[in-house]
């Protein structure tokens, strides 16, 4: 049996390395130790973030800052020349103006029923991309129900349906979710047997309904009813209820 070469040898060896999992492990450990340094350099002293957080501290003290310091008052009187200064921006006190006048206009009395078809629901959704429908060939949104092991339902859907390009894609992909959750123990049910639960959680056109402002349509407003208000949803229907109607 001949003897391995020092050039064999080194490369059996590469490669049996190589093929290990050390080198993950390697790279893994250098990496963290990477962002550990990136981190604290954004968040140090000297780092960018570091100097911003600093001008705007600066920038909220008192001119004469000097001549009213007292020990006993320091944390008051910063906490109030940054208050005053983030209200004066107006940027953010607008944006929860609006966010609130938003809710207040679901929540009135007369928009806001005790209880909200899940059908009546669906079919404003349908009415609302009617137009897209049409444009587009559509025959029917992508609506997904799924129970959840908790004994909610989950309801994925999605303007677009799952046909061509996007055919076969996750339900995390769709654009709009309502996650309902019903009482396991004493389950509410109206006259017609059908489950009622309440809505708490919702995304609209990918975002969570909480970072959603501007309610504009009935199909926003119901939904909101559901998740700000005290509306409870009546589940009502199945998911392949619904088309677009247009190859009626």
């Amino acid at each position: 049996m001949s003897k391995q070469t020092l050039e064999q040898l080194l490369v059996e060896r590469v490669t049996a390395f190589a093929e290990s999992g050390k080198p993950a492990e390697i790279i893994d450990e250098h990496v963290q130790v990477m962002f550990t340094k990136v981190i604290d350099n954004c968040f140090g002293r000297y780092g960018d973030m570091g100097k911003q957080v600093e001008e705007a501290i600066k920038a909220a003290l008192p001119a004469n800052l000097g001549s009213v310091f007292e020990l006993t008052r320091y944390n008051a009187m910063v906490a109030k020349a940054l208050q005053e200064r983030w209200e004066n921006s107006g940027v953010e006190a607008d944006m929860v103006r609006r966010a609130q006048e938003s809710i207040d206009e679901v929540l009135k009395k007369d928009q806001m029923p005790e209880f909200i078809s899940l059908h009546d629901l669906m079919e404003a959704f349908v009415e609302e991309h009617k137009e897209s429908a049409a444009e587009n060939h559509w025959e029917a949104p992508d609506i997904r129900f799924q129970e959840s092991e908790y004994g909610g339902l989950h309801i994925y859907f999605d303007k677009q349906p799952d046909e061509g390009i996007s055919r076969g894609r996750s339900e995390y992909s769709l654009d709009n979710a309502i996650h309902i959750s019903f009482d396991l123990r004493t389950p509410e049910r109206d006259e017609r047997g059908n489950k009622i639960g309440s809505v708490y959680a919702a995304r609209l056109d990918g975002d969570k309904i909480g970072q959603v402002i501007k309610f504009r349509s009935k199909f926003d407003k119901l939904v909101a009813a559901l998740y700000y208000g005290a509306s409870k949803v009546v589940v009502d229907c199945d998911h392949d209820d619904f088309s677009y109607g247009i190859y009626d």
